[in-house]
């Protein structure tokens, strides 16, 4: 009995020590639940930023997330599309020009004198060419340009600002007096005469310069066939230009069908190997290579040919290396002699065999005179029109290539408005 009895109070000790325990145990379960749900609200957060980006993060890192996610969503417009296009084809490569090409070099000097002018609040209405004359140096065509600048009495800030940008490209370029006469002045580059400026003292109305009779001008504009909008809007200028298209772009068809309802000069832009092919400039597809041999040569050429098959002539594509090369231009200008294609020289590069072959086949030779749009600026394309139209008047002909480009358009429709209309603006058919 006396065990049981000690037994019935050890047992009656362990119940007051029982509600303890359960007490303590519930408040860890309360402040575990509690953690877990703190952890569990904040870790749904941080999943929604890297998913939705809905969470506004700090302002340093709101604009990229914003930004990134509307370039991927934001619907395109065909307006728009037409442009990205334009804008497309503008950082292409597509036209070719050696990096110590001088011509490249002369028209910087273009863009000196026209800097210099805005500088002063004038624009290239104030100046005018007297005489454009072809001369080369060291092999390289260029075109020696004399020009009036009337400024009148205060002629020396725009010399001095026309120093500062000459002496910013670099110490190849100078700039003398001629004859000690501070008006009278002439531009060199490698110590080649390229520029002759007279500013006269006093603004006076210049006699016209000696023109041959019913000087003709040729506007080419190359890479045509990415944009209906661009074809329409250059068929409506006041003028016709020749449409050169890219055979395998993909409105290619319907920009021939265009050129062909406006009575437009059609050309096919033939993709042609260039100097680097393919790894530092590619021509695109339907290329023509040296490397080919005369019948896949001949085979590739109609292939393009069949893509636009209503085509008056060719020009080539870039080419700085298939036109070159004898033994390839006399395949391709064969067959296009024997299909009465004319084909026009792009001149991309001085080297190019084009002339003597096509004499040796019996084609007349075409060949451009003027890149329009190296420098894809309206007042700079501007400035090569009036160029071009100064040669046709001392010459008799001007050959003008350009591209597809928005200051290319804005510029022809600028000058339509102003231009010499003694010039005429014809067809490659037509001279």
């Amino acid at each position: 009995m006396p065990p049981k009895k000690s037994k019935k109070k050890k047992s009656a000790a362990k119940l007051p020590r029982f509600p303890l325990f359960k007490s303590l145990l519930w408040v860890c379960v309360v402040l575990f639940t509690g953690l877990t749900l703190f952890v569990a609200m904040h870790l749904p957060l941080k999943d929604d930023l890297r998913k939705t980006g809905t969470v506004h993060p700090p302002a340093a890192q709101k604009a990229p997330e914003k930004k990134a996610v509307r370039v991927q969503r934001e619907p395109v417009a065909p307006q728009a599309s037409e442009g990205e296009v334009l804008v497309q084809k503008k950082q292409e490569p597509v036209y070719e020009a050696p990096i110590d090409d001088f011509d490249t070099k002369v028209r910087s000097v273009d863009l000196a004198i026209l800097m210099g002018l805005a500088a002063q609040g004038e624009t290239q209405n104030v100046m005018r060419h007297r005489a454009v004359e072809f001369r080369r140096h060291r092999g390289q065509e260029f075109y020696y340009q004399n020009m009036t600048i009337n400024l009148g009495h205060d002629v020396f800030p725009f010399l001095a600002e026309l120093k500062k940008n000459l002496d910013q490209l670099g110490p190849d370029f100078s700039l003398k007096t001629v004859n000690s006469n501070p008006r009278d002045l002439e531009i060199s580059i490698l110590g080649e005469p390229t520029h002759h400026l007279f500013l006269p003292l006093s603004i006076v109305p210049e006699p016209e310069a000696p023109t041959v009779a019913a000087p003709r001008l040729v506007i080419i504009i190359d890479d045509m066939g990415e944009s209906m909008a661009v074809a329409n809007r250059l068929a409506a200028l006041p003028f016709p230009v020749s449409f050169s298209v890219l055979p395998y772009n993909t409105k290619a068809r319907q920009v021939a069908e265009l050129a062909r309802q406006k009575n437009l000069e059609l050309l096919l832009h033939l993709p042609s190997e260039p100097e680097g092919y393919p790894a530092s400039a590619n021509s695109g597809p339907g290329t023509l290579r040296v490397n080919m041999s005369p019948a896949v040569l001949e085979q590739t050429l109609a292939e393009n040919l069949a893509r636009l098959p209503d085509v008056d002539g060719v020009n080539n594509h870039m080419g700085s290396r298939l036109t070159q090369d004898k033994t390839a231009m006399t395949v391709i200008l064969g067959h296009l002699h024997g299909r009465g294609k004319f084909f026009l020289d792009s001149l991309t590069t001085p080297k190019s065999c084009v002339r003597e072959v096509s004499r040796s086949v019996g084609m007349r030779y075409y060949r451009r005179h003027i890149f329009l749009d190296n420098t894809a600026k309206e007042h700079a394309i501007l400035l090569q029109l009036k160029k071009a139209e100064s040669l046709a008047r001392r010459t008799g002909l001007a050959v003008a290539i350009g591209h597809p480009y928005p200051a290319t358009l804005s510029a022809l429709e600028s000058w339509a408005k102003n231009r010499d209309m003694s010039v005429v603006i014809c067809k490659i058919q037509d001279i």
